[in-house]
């Protein structure tokens, strides 16, 4: 049982992440790889909750975060419940963006086009101080 257990918990390391928002004017590419990249392409970040929520450097340098929690709606339609012809689905909640205060790196990534795009913030005092691109 251990084993299985094992598999199961490095499936979930592995798998879980957050998103994060970014203008891409904001990040030390070229303007064709700022074209190629397109404006908010699927940023994920492993470095906050890994729980499916947001994160976002703003414009301004600030980094915050979206709370919220889960909840369950009887009456809500999801895709199994199409299927299924059952209704009910979990929903999110008392949404809420929340400054941090964030004092050292933030690694994020994505691919676009087939090309890997991975890029640290660095942050003091949750101000954004730099963006170095991660070279693989």
């Amino acid at each position: 049982m251990m084993i299985h257990f094992a598999l199961i918990w490095k499936i979930w390391l592995m798998g879980m992440y957050d998103n994060l928002k970014i203008s891409t004017s904001k990040l030390p590419l070229s303007d064709s790889e700022k074209l190629s990249v397109g404006e908010n392409p699927d940023w994920q970040t492993k470095d906050f909750e890994c729980i499916l929520s947001t994160a976002e450097i703003t414009d301004e340098g600030k980094l915050k975060y979206l709370t919220f929690r889960y909840d369950w709606d009887e009456n809500a339609e999801s895709a199994l419940g199409k299927l299924t012809g059952k209704k009910g689905a979990l929903v999110t909640k008392d949404e809420k963006w929340i400054d941090i205060e964030h004092h050292g790196y933030v690694n994020f990534y994505t691919s676009v086009n087939n090309i890997w795009y991975e890029f640290n913030a660095k942050f003091t005092d949750g101000r954004l101080v730099i963006i170095e691109r991660v070279e693989t």
